[in-house]
């Protein structure tokens, strides 16, 4: 198998995993169970994984990470603005 194909299926899976959470934040318009601590630390972390998959040029690494970024952003927006005063 082609180590490019693994790390596709290994990208979708895992990528996979924050659209029914994204959505269902969306839906309900709230994302009071996510900690600030947990969103920012996800969001550079996976940011992080983005650059150096931009850097060593690996397909995979870019597409997972870059719709995570966008899904984890997603998430933070609507904690933001539908937080409780």
């Amino acid at each position: 198998m082609n180590i490019d194909i693994l790390g596709l299926i290994a990208a979708t899976l895992t990528t996979s995993a924050y659209i029914p959470q994204t959505y269902k934040v969306i839906k309900t318009k709230s994302a009071s169970d996510f900690s600030w601590i947990w969103l920012i630390f996800m969001i550079i972390g996976i940011f992080l994984w983005f650059v150096y998959g931009l850097m060593i040029k690996n397909i995979p690494l870019i597409v997972a990470n870059g719709i995570s970024i966008i899904s984890l952003i997603t998430i933070g927006v609507v904690k933001y603005v539908y937080r409780q005063s």
